[in-house]
């Protein structure tokens, strides 16, 4: 029913992700294939394209605020699609996410407290912290041999029950490695966090992706005693690709923390949502699921195809995702000696341009985080790369 085969060349456009490529490898490098920023190479639901038009066509820009029909297209995809029914009263705006986990930072802590991330993580967690006087305290995850990520929850209560910790951001579902937190993982940390009057920061964008057998559990769901302790921040722009329309929500049921929050955001003259944002996020909520569901089955059959190609190379191996759109490839097999290494050889040799694994912090090294969010043929030309790399490079030790 919708496009999710023809490739847009946004190659020398306004692309933070096919620019990039430019900017750290000079000019010259146009065969390079960007697999980097998450953001999708595919177009755009046509429901909120429609509904972009019209808007251009007929509204006047000004000074913009949410109407009754925005928070209740919210609300009612939250009903659906996570079974939480939340209340407009709950729900502050942002123009993005980590500007609203910038702001909630700065509402709950003080410079010289102590934050925990759960490492290797979202590298702007660790940009937010320091940003804001904080220092890092990193409870890292426990990765066992084959390859699945688990909490390490006495780390967790020790870093938890130190008393300048004030905060924890918490990636639901998480990126780069890809878990799904179930109800009792969240619960359980939730539980320390509770104990130990830290306050959780929930970064759920991703929350809208997941693959079967793995449900996502939103923080917020768990009940009253843990929404009353979080901020969660959620948005339409990874779900339906939206990022250049900046339009998030943050999540607080607790009025205590809203208000802590509204004021932070007032003190740095406010967070807003630019009138395309709430034109395109209404529409996507009201409009767009049917667009969303057969997304998921693309970024299955995207999947399907990276799991071939790990299972069928040596050296690499795939860390299964249980959601989001993004995938953890265990590269450490190949045999570099350091992340300069890998990054210059996926780079120079295979021509595709990733967010190394490192970026994510010191677990992350001799990883590369791969974005599933694009064609199945622009994917299938990035692993014949890699692949057809990696044997010439095998060939070239061997002589």
């Amino acid at each position: 029913m919708y496009d999710f085969e023809t490739l847009v060349d946004r190659r020398h456009t306004t692309s933070v992700k096919w620019h990039m490529i430019e900017e750290d490898m000079g000019a010259g490098n146009d065969d390079v294939i960007a697999m980097s920023v998450a953001d999708m190479e595919f177009k755009p639901a046509p429901e909120i394209v429609d509904a972009l038009v019209h808007a251009a066509q007929t509204d006047i820009f000004g000074y913009d605020y949410a109407t009754d029909a925005y928070f209740d297209a919210l609300v009612g995809w939250m009903d659906r699609r996570h079974h939480w029914r939340i209340r407009p009263e709950w729900v502050s705006l942002s123009d993005g996410v980590m500007p609203a986990v910038n702001t909630a930072l700065r509402a709950v802590t003080h410079p010289g407290d102590k934050v925990i991330i759960q490492g290797p993580v979202y590298y702007p967690f660790t940009a937010a912290a320091e940003h804001n006087g904080l220092t890092i305290l990193n409870n890292q995850l426990i990765m066992d041999e084959a390859g699945h990520y688990t909490m390490d929850f006495d780390d967790l209560a020790a870093k938890a029950a130190d008393p300048r910790c004030t905060a924890i951001m918490l990636c639901n579902p998480h990126n780069p490695v890809g878990r799904v937190w179930s109800a009792d993982e969240l619960r359980r940390l939730g539980d320390i966090c509770i104990d130990n009057g830290v306050t959780v920061l929930a970064d759920e964008i991703h929350a809208d992706f997941s693959y079967p057998g793995h449900p996502v559990t939103m923080y917020g769901t768990l009940g009253e005693r843990y929404a009353q302790h979080c901020f969660e921040f959620t948005a339409p722009t990874k779900t339906f690709n939206l990022a250049g329309l900046l339009c998030s929500n943050v999540i607080t049921a607790n009025p205590e923390l809203k208000r802590a929050f509204d004021v932070a955001a007032e003190n740095i003259a406010g967070l807003t949502v630019s009138h395309f944002g709430l034109i395109a996020c209404q529409a996507a909520y009201n409009t767009a699921e049917p667009w969303l569901d057969e997304l998921m089955e693309v970024l299955a059959g995207n999947l399907a195809l990276l799991r071939d190609f790990a299972a069928a190379t040596p050296g690499v191996t795939l860390v299964e995702p249980e959601g989001t759109y993004l995938a953890w490839l265990d590269c450490r097999g190949l045999g570099f000696g350091c992340c300069c290494e890998l990054r210059d050889f996926m780079r120079n040799e295979a021509r595709v341009y990733f967010d190394e694994g490192v970026l994510f912090g010191d677990a992350g090294s001799g990883f590369e985080r791969v974005n599933l969010a694009c064609p199945r043929p622009m994917l299938a030309t990035v692993l014949e790369r890699i692949g057809k790399a990696i044997a010439a490079r095998g060939e070239r030790n061997e002589r």
